[in-house]
């Protein structure tokens, strides 16, 4: 399988109403995503999950449940979610990412992230990855006025 059509599998690491969430510089782009990456041969989803867990993070986990199986846009591989423990006084580090070498490496930092600190853009693949079956997120979320959006381009920020 071609490397940008292997499956993909995350993990949504939780503390309080926190989210850890990896720093990544590539091609001119700076975003922040969930600790993931490819599906080797041979191993599963969750495997996969808490191996790139412990090289993007340096950091051990646990999975507690599937949140959320979806295809990529490529409408082939798809991207696997999981709920994953961490133990209370783990700390994660910068991790790497062992397919590339020292200079094209694209991990720049991790961070503990509440959702109003996660960039739109970011944030909105949270959604996709089950971030509504968490309860917390689920109940921050239902809390969010029927009036507070943002979209670049909207027809208000335009008539201004």
């Amino acid at each position: 399988m071609a490397e940008n059509k292997r499956d993909r599998a995350q993990c949504m690491v939780c503390r309080g109403d926190q989210i850890l969430m990896i720093e990544h510089t590539m091609r001119g782009r700076h975003f922040f995503n969930l600790p993931g990456g490819g599906v080797e041969d041979g191993e599963t989803p969750e495997e996969a999950a808490l191996r790139e867990l412990n090289e993007e993070a340096k950091v051990g986990g646990k999975v507690l449940r599937p949140l959320a199986r979806e295809y990529k846009p490529d409408g082939m591989s798809r991207v696997f979610t999981f709920l994953v423990e961490i133990p209370d006084d783990a700390v994660p580090e910068k991790g790497y990412d062992p397919e590339l070498s020292d200079d094209e490496q694209t991990i720049v930092g991790f961070a503990w992230k509440k959702l109003c600190e996660i960039p739109e853009r970011d944030r909105a693949y949270l959604f996709g990855a089950g971030l509504m079956r968490v309860p917390l997120f689920h109940d921050e979320v239902l809390n969010w006025g029927d009036e507070d959006y943002s979209y670049p381009g909207d027809v208000e920020q335009e008539s201004e």
